[in-house]
């Protein structure tokens, strides 16, 4: 049964409702609360830039086009699986289950239902992968089919299995969330970035140069699933350290699994909105192309000739805007949203509304003024980031203006990306699946809608440019449904916060183009080589944004500006 939350009048209240529970000094659960975020963030920054070295070396070396389409094509599969059953519904549906239990019949129990969850997921996870290789595997070896599709469904077959560690660790992950243990989940991809790497330096460089890049992808792929396997022992590592007891009683029909499973098809849709949405990109892009048709720019559909409106590697370019803009949102959003997400629940189980608004307000704050400056900064640091990491090798400027132009598309739904994110959770939080899973079958067919209408005027940009849209969209609904349910007034202190960050990061904005349209050109800049003269310009231009905007929020007195690490400074008076 799903439970709605209560409406909320806010003058029936007395002002002691909306102070932190008892025992809880004033403040402190936003210290908690700034102090892991910012340590989450600070690892995801040293995993991405992990992820920024891996994806030079594999450009380079390999480039980004029909090969590189047909890895993410694989790629794409278990990092489904793993934002949908590890990152996505199934934690999201576990840990407020979790914590409920831990809460009301004690750490054994919730131990049992841990175990009962992990044998589950792998069970289901490991039928799955049995079922796609069955069906990949001959479609590999089939001559008859064309050769891009042939790759494809090769690195889809080797990649599958990964995503059986990837979602035990987003599973393990959770439990050490539970205990505000946040290092090794933000530390785990690393070891995928390292790997993959080391991969594409070492053997597809150095041993096969002499082969094909069709023949050396095979090695990236390879890396991929070791590094699935590294991550999982990672994980148990910490969370045995928790005191977590690995040995017990299993029940696979207890009433906690049983609400657990009962809940995961409406999460899979409802928190899995902008992940599916993904997949979707990606396969329009690879059948929308040259790719998917062995090289012909043209294919029939019910007699009707269709001429494709991508070039060939159209997937290669978007997935280099995709992790363009999931740079920041990895960085920030996702740690403020996994942060917060074990305190929603547990205001959640004790069925305290107003806690629950007060963190709602708290993390909406937080992810808005950081989330809106940096919108509109990746939007302008898009060009000469994309340069600086992917140009050179099989890397040509035709490549990076694609996906320039497609990244930028992508950059100007970053605040919604990461809102979405907070928002979805309050829904699960207070075991509300139904009202995100409506919301987000809409927000798919929107974005599908989108898709098929923008890519023949737009090529990837109208793909990027259907997904931001979307999460717009989906954040407006949802904030909508909760304020009406919630009647949380002082949400006109989160749009009066939010005013004051966009015009900060408007004039920031505009002090940056000026001085990057100086940059552009100056002769001595221009005369370095492409990828150099970028770097310049990034170490130019990321420390003034940050400035500017950290004086202007000063200057506005915006008391987040004290939890933004390095900012932080500039709010001391």
């Amino acid at each position: 049964m799903v439970r709605r939350m209560p409406e909320l009048n806010p003058d029936s209240h007395t002002e002691s409702r909306l102070q932190p529970p008892a025992g809880v000094q004033p403040g402190t659960q936003r210290a908690a609360l700034t102090r892991h975020a910012n340590l989450f963030s600070s690892l995801t920054l040293l995993s991405r830039i992990f992820g920024l070295l891996r994806d030079k070396a594999c450009s380079y070396f390999l480039g980004v086009g029909t090969t590189w389409s047909a890895f993410w094509m694989g790629f794409q599969f278990p990092n489904l699986f793993r934002r949908i059953f590890g990152e996505g519904a199934l934690t999201a549906v576990f840990l407020p289950v979790y914590t409920r239990i831990r809460q009301e019949q004690g750490q054994a129990a919730a131990d049992s239902l841990a175990r009962s969850v992990i044998r589950l997921l792998l069970i289901t996870l490991t039928t799955i992968t049995l079922v796609g290789e069955a069906i990949m595997v001959p479609v590999a070896m089939n001559h008859a089919v064309l050769p891009g599709n042939r790759l494809a469904a090769a690195m889809i077959a080797i990649m599958l299995p990964f995503s059986i560690a990837v979602c035990l660790v987003a599973l393990l992950a959770a439990i050490a969330t539970a205990f505000d243990r946040f290092a090794a989940q933000a530390v785990a991809p690393i070891i995928t970035n390292v790997a993959m790497t080391l991969a594409a330096a070492i053997p597809v460089w150095i041993w096969t140069r002499h082969l094909a890049l069709t023949e050396r992808i095979y090695w990236v792929a390879g890396a991929v699933l070791i590094s699935g396997l590294l991550q999982a022992l990672l994980l148990v590592v910490a969370v045995r350290r928790t005191g977590f007891r690995w040995r017990g009683t299993v029940a696979l029909r207890s009433s906690g699994v049983r609400e657990i499973v009962k809940k995961m098809a409406p999460m899979i849709l409802g928190l899995s909105a902008v992940q599916l949405n993904t997949f979707l990109d990606s396969q329009i892009a690879w059948w929308f192309s040259p790719d998917g048709h062995g090289g012909r720019t043209a294919f029939s559909i019910a007699g009707v000739l269709v001429h494709v409106p991508m070039l060939a590697g159209a997937l290669g370019k978007l997935s280099v805007a995709q992790r363009i803009y999931l740079l920041p949102v990895g960085v920030f959003g996702v740690a403020t949203a996994t942060v917060i997400f074990p305190r929603l629940s547990e205001a959640g189980a004790n069925q305290d509304a107003a806690r629950t608004g007060e963190l709602l307000r708290l993390g909406l704050r937080r992810s808005l003024f950081i989330s809106l400056p940096t919108t509109l900064g990746m939007i302008l640091i898009s060009q000469p980031l994309i340069t600086a990491i992917y140009f050179g090798g099989q890397v040509n400027a035709g490549d990076v203006a694609q996906a320039v132009w497609t990244a930028r598309w992508f950059c100007m739904g970053i605040w919604a990306f990461e809102m979405q994110m907070i928002l979805v959770r309050v829904f699960y939080a207070w075991r509300d699946a139904i009202t995100p899973m409506k919301v987000a079958v809409a927000m798919v067919l929107l974005n599908l809608t989108l898709n098929l209408t923008l890519i023949w005027f737009m090529q990837e940009g109208g793909i990027a440019a259907s997904t931001s849209i979307s999460a717009m969209v989906q954040c407006a609904i949802l904030l909508f449904i909760l304020h009406r349910r919630m009647k949380l007034e002082k949400l006109g202190e989160v749009a009066r916060m939010a005013g004051k960050s966009l015009v900060a990061a408007i004039i920031m904005l505009a002090g940056t183009w000026t001085t990057f349209m100086l940059l552009e050109h100056c002769a001595w800049l221009n005369a370095l080589p492409r990828w150099l003269g970028s770097v310049l310009e990034l170490v130019t231009l990321v420390p003034m944004a940050a400035l500017i905007y950290g004086l202007l929020t000063r200057w506005m007195r915006a008391p987040e500006l004290a939890d933004v690490p390095i900012l932080r400074r500039l709010a001391k008076r």
